[in-house]
C-alpha cells in the first residue's frame, strides 16, 4: 500500500517517512488509533516504505520487486497476525491466523479499514470469539527468528493487539529484544484493552480521528457523491472511513423521515398510528434499525450544540432545524442524557437480536413522558 493511498493522516505519514530516512526506525511500535482512522493502513504503507529498494521522497516507489509484493500482501518478509478462530470446535488444533490468510488478504486488500467483527463476519466466525492465541504467539517467535529471505528488514503486522490478552506476555521478550533487523508493527484501537506489560515495550505512535475535510474530499472524489450526499455521510462517520462506508451503502435511507414521524407521535399520543410505525420500523431489517439509532444519537449531538452553544456550531441540515429548534428549546439536561442512554441501549440489544416489535414499542413507552410533557405544539 502507499502512503498516498491512505486516506489524510499526513502528518503522521511524515513522521513515519523521516524515521527512516534518519535512520530512526523504533524496532517495536504501536499506531495506536480509533476505528477507521486508518491505523492498519499506515502500518502497511510503511512497511512497504521500509522494504522499498527505491524509495522515493514521500513514497515508496511500487515497481520494485518488494514493492510488488507487499502490494499483493505476499511479500515473504512481512508478517501477519489477527484474531482467528479454531477450525473445528473442540479439537486440540490452536487457532491460528495462518489458517485464514487468504482470506485475510482478501479482506484487507478490499477494505483496510474494517474492523473486527466485519472481519470475523467475513471469515464465518458466526459466533465464535475471534483470540491470538498462545500458539500464535510462539508461532510468531518461530517466524521472527528466522533469517529474511530477500529484504532488509523482517516485519510483523499485529492487527488488534487487544486481542492477545493474558496470552501476550509469551511476545514480551521478543518486543523487548527483538532479533536484528526485525520491525513489530502492533495495531490497536482501545489503549484500555491492552496489556500494560506491552504498554510498556511499545512506541506508541497516537493516530487521530479523520477530519470531515478529508473524508469528504475522498466520499466526492473516490466514491462520486454529489458534495450535498457526502455531508450527510461525513456528520455520521464521526472521523472514521469505515463508517462512511458502511453509510454509502444506505445514503438514501429515510431515517430522518422515521424519527420525525415518530416524534410527533410521541408528542400527540396516537396508539393505532404508533403501532403501525412500530410495525413499519420492526420490518426494515437490523442494519437499517442500528443505522437509525445512529441517526438519533447523531441527531440529538447536534440539537445539544444548538442549544448550548448556537446555531454557528450545529451541523443540521435545513430540513432538520425544525424539530432541532423545538427540541433544543424544551429539553433539559436530564432529558438528553435519557433519550441518548435509551438510543445507546437500544441500538446495543438490536445488535444481540432483540425482538425489533417488542424493542421499539418499550422504547416507545419510555420516550413518551419525556416528550409529550411539553406544552407547545409541535405543527407540521
Amino acid at each position: 500500500m502507499f502512503f498516498k493511498d491512505v486516506i489524510g493522516q499526513q502528518e503522521i505519514k511524515q513522521k513515519l517517512i523521516n524515521s527512516v530516512k534518519e535512520s530512526r526506525v523504533s524496532h517495536t511500535q504501536l499506531f495506536l488509533g480509533p476505528e477507521g482512522s486508518g491505523n492498519l493502513a499506515l502500518a502497511l504503507a510503511f512497511s512497504q516504505f521500509v522494504n522499498c529498494e527505491n524509495r522515493q521522497a514521500d513514497d515508496s516507489c511500487g515497481k520494485c520487486a518488494s514493492c510488488v509484493k507487499s502490494q499483493k500482501m505476499i511479500h515473504p518478509d512481512i508478517h501477519y497476525s489477527y484474531p482467528a478462530f479454531k477450525l473445528k470446535t473442540g479439537s486440540e488444533n490452536p487457532a491460528l491466523s495462518s489458517d485464514f490468510l487468504p482470506l485475510w488478504r482478501e479482506a484487507v486488500l478490499e477494505n483496510p479499514y474494517r474492523n473486527v467483527s466485519e472481519w470475523l463476519d467475513f471469515i464465518n466466525a458466526e459466533n465464535k470469539q475471534g483470540n491470538i492465541s498462545a500458539a500464535e504467539c510462539r508461532a510468531i517467535i518461530h517466524t521472527l527468528n528466522l533469517k529474511t529471505y530477500e529484504s532488509p528488514y523482517k516485519i510483523l503486522i499485529l492487527w488488534r493487539a487487544e486481542y492477545l490478552l493474558k496470552e501476550g506476555n509469551i511476545l514480551l521478550k521478543l518486543l523487548e529484544e527483538p532479533p536484528d533487523k526485525t520491525l513489530l508493527l502492533l495495531v490497536a484501537e482501545n489503549r484500555d484493552q491492552l496489556l500494560s506489560t506491552i504498554l510498556s515495550r511499545t512506541q506508541i505512535l497516537g493516530i487521530p480521528r479523520l477530519t470531515d475535510d478529508d473524508i469528504l474530499q475522498v466520499l466526492i472524489e473516490k466514491h462520486e457523491l454529489s458534495r450535498e450526499a457526502a455531508l450527510k455521510i461525513v456528520r455520521r462517520a464521526d472521523g472514521s472511513y469505515n463508517e462512511a462506508i458502511r453509510l454509502l451503502q444506505h445514503v438514501e435511507d429515510n431515517n430522518q423521515d422515521l424519527f420525525n414521524r415518530w416524534m410527533r407521535l410521541l408528542f400527540k399520543p396516537d396508539a393505532s398510528e404508533l403501532m403501525r410505525w412500530v410495525e413499519e420500523i420492526s420490518k426494515i431489517g437490523r442494519e437499517s434499525q442500528k443505522s437509525f439509532f445512529r441517526y438519533a444519537l447523531e441527531f440529538l449531538h447536534e440539537c445539544i450544540m444548538l442549544q448550548k452553544i448556537g446555531e454557528q456550531q450545529s451541523r443540521l441540515y435545513e430540513d432538520e432545524k425544525r424539530l432541532g429548534t423545538w427540541l433544543a428549546q424544551h429539553m433539559k439536561s436530564h432529558d438528553w442524557q435519557s433519550m441518548a442512554e435509551l438510543f445507546d441501549k437500544s441500538h446495543y440489544y438490536i445488535e444481540r437480536n432483540a425482538h425489533p416489535k417488542i424493542l421499539f414499542l418499550n422504547l416507545s413507552l419510555q420516550m413518551q413522558p419525556i416528550i409529550s410533557q411539553k406544552k407547545l405544539p409541535l405543527t407540521t
